[in-house]
């Protein structure tokens, strides 16, 4: 085992306990743990384009974890003024950039609040999610470990199938070591983990197709949420998004899949329980 590998593995095992632990206190805990992880996300992405205007890059980052703080009291009338109100500003801030670049570049800020910051933050949405004759917190809690486990039986086992088994690239021109046969392995894991929470009865009010909803979720989109990750770093040439979780790259590297399956899932329980 190299010391890459060994490190991937000791950042997994510390830092699994702290998200799955505040998913399971919920409350500010959750929100604190989710906006320090959007953020960080948010700041990986805009370093990694080189985003010029240091101004709108500081308006980003506070801009990330305010949203969250109105989608935690489930504003999103507010969430909707703050970007309104972020692209007027950066609109405005092009009178005082000539050069090109800064020009084109000028809304990258606002889409990173959306992806990967908004993203991650139904997270938030899900786990205050409130859902009649359900035992409210047990359900959100749920739902949400119930993802989590989804996205990482996914990847982890994507990662070694792949490791072991994987021949035939799944998608060459963006990332040559993932392979065909590790994306099957972590649809066939992630859908297994899946029925194994069905079987206990873990989500109230799900039924299995809820659970094989997931599993579609984690195991295909969540594999070409990496993807598209890595589609961004291979044009930018980089290897990681960042060194700040080691073996793992960085935030965004970690949280990639989540950031694409967290809203997809939301829009699934939404439209399923209140439309």
């Amino acid at each position: 085992m190299d010391k890459s590998h060994r490190q991937r593995l000791l950042i997994g095992f510390l830092g699994a306990p702290i998200i799955l632990l505040a998913a399971w206190f919920g409350g500010v805990w959750f929100l604190i743990i989710i906006s320090i992880i959007a953020a960080f996300s948010v700041y990986e992405l805009l370093e990694m384009v080189s985003y010029p205007p240091r101004v709108l890059m500081i308006l980003a980052l506070v801009m990330t974890p305010v949203c969250l703080l109105a989608m935690y009291f489930w504003r999103l009338d507010v969430v909707l003024i703050i970007l309104l109100f972020t692209a007027i500003f950066t609109n405005i801030s092009l009178l005082f950039y000539k050069r090109a670049r800064h020009i084109e570049m000028s809304f990258v800020g606002l889409g990173s609040i959306i992806y990967p910051g908004l993203c991650l933050g139904t997270m938030i949405l899900l786990r205050n999610i409130n859902v009649a004759n359900s035992g409210a917190d047990i359900f959100s809690r749920n739902i949400v470990i119930a993802l989590i486990i989804g996205v990482y039986s996914t990847d982890i086992s994507a990662f070694y199938i792949g490791r072991k088994f994987g021949k035939h690239p799944l998608f060459l021109s963006v990332s040559p070591k993932k392979t065909i046969e590790g994306a099957i392995g972590g649809m066939i894991f992630c859908t297994l983990s899946m029925l194994l929470l069905w079987w206990i009865d873990f989500v109230p009010l799900f039924h299995v197709f809820d659970y094989l909803a997931i599993a579609i979720f984690a195991g295909f989109f969540g594999q070409m949420g990496d993807l598209v990750e890595s589609k961004i770093k291979r044009e930018i040439g980089v290897k990681d998004s960042s060194s700040f979780l080691l073996g793992h790259g960085g935030f965004l590297d970690r949280f990639d899949s989540l950031a694409v399956v967290a809203p997809l899932y939301w829009m699934y329980v939404y439209l399923k329980f209140f439309v």
